[in-house]
């Protein structure tokens, strides 16, 4: 892996674990604890409640045939005798002052002959350490008959939240005296098992939206409109249930307030069927923020921003969907901070990337700027992993030009004008190989080397230098045109191009270097430019050029040439033009060229004399002449019985 793209993947891995450890601090200290319940709230959903458990309701109807309250202890008596065979009653009223003793001995009297759960009140409470203490305790007074505390009892407080909401109880509360949750004791009672309890705070199942349990008017019982047998064997609740008395609660599951009476069914249920719910421990929850962290970091490092984007959205609504699954199993998962950590870390590398980018675009810039297209330092820009300075091998094809006849040029020019005329020519011809995502490697006073395939990869870099070439000749035939008509002296140029690998990357001393390349490849473009003077051609490529893009442009089967400093012979094209821009004339010549340059390697003279010269009446040539020449030393001197055809350059 390149460098840089290992500093990105540590540099993105580093920010989305510091990240990753602020989110779970924050969930730690509870911060945005409130909307985090807020979220879990949502998922409660309803579910079947038990027959067995009914409330006997003291609702509107009841107020209205019985009056308001409060009322005679003897009407909650006549109702217990006629749900006397219930397995329990509770009864969420607090009979904490004296009447008179008539009444009071009634409801003792139906107590004694029913399991009867009565209910207590704390003033006040508070939590301490998840413990729950409570003072100024409200209980059945002692004038109940001469039952005293024989009967069962149970604190009916419910605790609410700091935004109103009841979502949890403690089955134990802590005083001058120590008692047990209403709700508690009566599952105690039904199942003559005591119930035992992992947490000191537990969160309450809520099985129903208000007015989900089985409800029976108080009136109904009290005037004998139900069946006495239906309560037989049932848990039931006596509690409020009527707006106008406020034992109204907010709960979780509904955005209607539901009585408390209803509250205790619900706890009655959770404790009877162990069916409670947990907060998820924070330990899981932190390992699952550190992972969509992580993920986030990754994703955002592999992908683009706007790929990462519908990728993470999508992870965060399957979480979601997998974490209302969970919570039918009983485990509230945390939603917000697993999220926020995906929101945070996007935002945090998204900052980081932009910085890092910018830094990029001008380290880049300062390297590459002047010398390739604005789309390759873009592309560079978003993939610098593809960049590597320190030096590399890769398939490039390089480009040589030189103006001929430069020196005699600069004779007749001022040196103002000469430096006109220089600067004009290579900003076209640079201009040019900019556009076709070239780079301009370096001037070497007239002459310009170029090359294509770094720092980015293109595999059509051959075809990409060869369109470049033929553009550059064919905007060299318009800027002599207009040389002409400001009466400055014109010229032409040779390039040479070769494809092969080369070592490409920054080069050069400590303080001063360039992005270059270098290699045998490297010197046998420049051997190629060279030889333009010699065959009177504009453009020769090599062999490995030739072969990579001869489907898509026509070239001139040249020479077989071994240059000097080399031992192996290649042949060597003229690049003509594309397939699609020759002309009749072209093809003629080229097809009479090439048969007497079959004819020469067969050393039938005459015969390839015969078709130069053919290819001499189509176009002026100077390579058709060279071979003419040639034929006729040979036909004075034949050559060596080893000849193969090769042309040897001694000079450079």
């Amino acid at each position: 892996m390149p460098s840089i793209l290992k500093n990105k993947l540590a540099k993105t891995l580093f920010v989305a674990l510091i990240i990753s450890s602020a989110v779970s601090l924050l969930m730690v200290v509870g911060f945005l604890g409130t909307w985090e319940i807020k979220i879990s709230d949502a998922f409660y959903s309803p579910s079947n409640t038990l027959d067995d458990i009914v409330i006997v309701a003291i609702d509107d109807d009841s107020l209205e045939e019985l009056g308001l309250l409060p009322w005679p202890r003897s009407y909650y008596a006549k109702v217990i005798n006629q749900i006397n065979q219930s397995s329990v009653i509770g009864i969420d009223i607090i009979f904490d002052l004296e009447t008179n003793a008539e009444n009071d001995n009634a409801l003792a009297d139906s107590i004694k002959n029913a399991n009867v759960v009565l209910g207590m009140e704390y003033t006040s409470f508070t939590f301490i350490d998840d413990e729950l203490y409570g003072a100024g305790l409200l209980k059945p007074n002692a004038t109940l008959g001469t039952i005293g505390f024989e009967f069962e009892a149970g604190f009916v407080n419910l605790y609410q939240d700091s935004d109103g909401v009841v979502r949890s109880f403690t089955p134990r509360i802590t005083g001058i005296e120590n008692h047990d949750h209403f709700s508690k004791v009566i599952v105690e009672e039904y199942t003559g098992i005591s119930q035992k309890f992992t947490q000191s705070r537990m969160l309450i199942n809520y099985f129903a939206e208000p007015r989900g349990y089985n409800y029976i008017s108080f009136s109904d019982v009290y005037f004998n409109r139900t069946n006495p047998e239906y309560f037989k064997g049932k848990i039931v609740l006596i509690g409020v249930t009527s707006p106008v008395e406020h034992d109204d609660y907010t709960v979780p599951i509904s955005n209607q307030d539901m009585p408390g009476v209803e509250i205790h069914a619900n706890l009655v249920q959770s404790i009877l069927t162990k069916d409670f719910i947990y907060y998820q421990d924070d330990i899981s929850a932190i390992g699952i923020i550190f992972l969509f962290g992580i993920i986030t970091g990754l994703l955002l490092f592999k992908y683009k921003i706007y790929i990462a984007t519908i990728l993470l959205i999508i992870i965060a609504i399957i979480y979601v969907f997998v974490s209302i699954y969970i919570f039918d199993t009983g485990i509230i998962m945390k939603i917000l901070y697993p999220i926020l950590s995906i929101v945070m870390v996007s935002f945090a590398l998204v900052v980081v990337y932009y910085r890092t980018e910018e830094r990029s675009r001008k380290w880049i810039t300062s390297i590459f700027g002047k010398y390739v297209s604005p789309v390759v330092i873009d592309n560079l820009i978003k993939n610098p992993d593809l960049i590597n300075l320190g030096g590399e091998k890769r398939n490039i094809t390089i480009f040589f030009s030189d103006i001929r006849g430069f020196t005699s040029i600069s004779e007749k020019l001022m040196p103002e004008e000469l430096v006109h005329l220089l600067n004009e020519y290579l900003t076209e011809m640079t201009s040019i190989i900019i556009k076709n995502d070239g780079l301009v490697d370096k001037y070497m006073g007239d002459a310009i080397m170029a090359f294509w395939g770094a720092p980015l990869e293109q595999p059509n870099h051959a075809e990409m230098a060869c369109s470049s070439s033929l553009e550059m000749i064919e905007k060299l035939k318009e800027l002599k045109e207009k040389w002409k008509k400001e009466g400055i002296p014109s010229f032409d140029i040779g390039i040479g191009m070769n494809s092969g690998n080369a070592i490409v990357g920054n080069m050069g001393s400590s303080s001063r270097f360039d992005y270059t390349a270098m290699g045998d490849n490297v010197n046998l473009a420049s051997r190629m430019e060279g030889l333009n003077k010699i065959y009177g051609t504009n453009i020769i490529i090599t062999e490995k050029t030739h072969n990579v893009i001869k489907d898509k442009f026509e070239t001139r089967r040249l020479d077989a040439v071994r240059v000097k400093g080399k031992k192996k012979p290649i042949f060597v094209f003229e690049l003509v033009s594309t397939k699609d821009n020759l002309n009749k004339k072209q093809i003629d010549f080229i097809m009479a060229y090439e048969t007497g340059l079959d004819l020469y390697f067969e050393k039938k003279w005459k015969q390839a004399i015969k078709s130069f010269q053919e290819a001499l009446s189509i176009i002026d040539d100077l390579a058709s002449k060279i071979f003419i020449k040639r034929c006729q030393e040979f036909l004075k001197k034949s050559p060596s019985k080893d000849w193969d055809g090769v042309w040897e350059f001694k000079t450079k």
